[in-house]
């Protein structure tokens, strides 16, 4: 499983020219289901991104993790971020899980979020979504898990 996280002052998914979702300061969470992934790598990833210490506490710059944080989350599957990029000139998609289960460990990501925080806003796996947000930093993290 693999995420990119980025801290924003806000976010929104559009579809079909309609808001769907947004959040105002949080995170931007943009996750990839891979093949070998399972529902505790879900579990797993959902509890390290709620953990890290990403966001600005008493202490500085990356002292306070959305776990410590009134933070809102928004998160989007993105099956992109498991592109191969390092041979030729087209992108090779073939570590991605293949659609249907990659939404059963989406739901299950998503879920086990919503059990750590009461922030949650998604985006709609499978849709064809706008997305904006304003990176604040800019920071940017990348996970694998």
């Amino acid at each position: 499983m693999l995420a990119t996280v980025q801290r924003v002052s806000q976010a929104s998914v559009i579809i079909e020219n309609e808001e769907y979702s947004s959040i105002h300061e949080g995170i931007l969470v943009f996750i990839c289901i891979e093949q070998q992934d399972c529902l505790e790598t879900s579990k797993e990833m959902a509890h390290k991104i709620f953990n890290f210490k990403m966001l600005d506490g008493s202490k500085g710059i990356t002292s306070l993790s959305l776990k410590n944080s009134d933070e809102e989350i928004l998160i989007i599957s993105q099956f992109t971020l498991a592109a191969i990029t390092n041979k030729g000139n087209k992108p090779s998609f073939h570590k991605a899980a293949k659609p249907d289960d990659a939404k059963l460990l989406y739901d299950e990501f998503i879920r086990e979020f919503k059990k750590l925080s009461n922030k949650v806003k998604e985006g709609k796996f499978g849709a064809f979504m706008e997305v904006s947000m304003n990176n604040k930093g800019p920071v940017t993290f990348n996970f694998k898990v």
